[in-house]
């Protein structure tokens, strides 16, 4: 199946609601274009499906990383006082931040 088949498939009404689903605004234009961008990739995600995968192992992660679990242990705790001082602002007895949605702290 070649990038032109699919295209057959891809009409400019489904590339108008993947628009509208992505909140894009396309001329008619870019549409003719998207229409032949994703044929070709729905046409090379079924060149994919003809690959024999049998005797692959699935893959549920591509580096294999593992989960490294630690005792949580005390260690040297920081007193009020020098958390405080290590701080860039503060107010009272409090640690001043920025505030994050609108106005000034």
């Amino acid at each position: 199946m070649n990038a032109n088949e699919e295209n057959v498939k891809m009409t400019s009404e489904v590339v108008r609601h993947v628009a509208k689903l992505s909140r894009l605004a396309l001329t008619d234009e870019e549409i003719e274009q998207a229409k032949v961008d994703l044929g070709s990739i729905f046409a090379h995600i079924d060149r994919l499906k003809d690959v024999d995968t049998s005797g692959v192992e699935p893959l549920d992660h591509p580096t294999g990383l593992l989960n490294r679990e630690r005792n949580d242990e005390v260690g040297n705790v920081l007193t009020q006082q020098q958390v405080l001082e290590n701080a860039p602002a503060v107010k009272d007895v409090y640690i001043s931040v920025p505030k994050v949605l609108g106005g000034q702290s």
